[in-house]
């Protein structure tokens, strides 16, 4: 039987049930959380806020977007998991300073939110 994770708090109690396939530090409120092979996040309660539905998804939010890939492809999704920059670009960054990474057709170049 494989290892589910969960979390607990300073005292030891269990706050979220094992039940991730993987899990990561929390930033800005929110862990990644991995189940039956896909990404997504959950809050301090153990709520899950954007529901596993990507191939993979940044390790936290930078300036309130993080990026996530689904099908080969990078794009961003906000903290309510609406994504407001499609998967389009062969990889991408975090932003920082109001910009970010990508590269596309093998080529880089940087992004603003818009």
């Amino acid at each position: 039987m494989a290892s589910k994770y969960g979390f607990i708090d300073k005292s030891g109690k269990v706050v979220v049930e094992p039940q991730f396939d993987r899990v990561e530090d929390f930033s800005e409120g929110f862990a990644r959380v991995e189940k039956d092979g896909k990404w997504g996040y959950i809050d301090k309660n153990g709520k899950v806020v954007i529901e596993p539905q990507f191939d993979e998804v940044g390790d936290y939010f930078s300036e309130g977007l993080a990026e996530v890939e689904k099908d080969g492809e990078y794009g961003f999704i906000d903290k309510n998991g609406k994504v407001v920059i499609e998967p389009q670009f062969d990889d991408a960054g975090d932003f920082s300073e109001g910009f970010a990474k990508v590269k596309k057709d093998g080529k880089f170049g940087y992004i603003d939110k818009n």
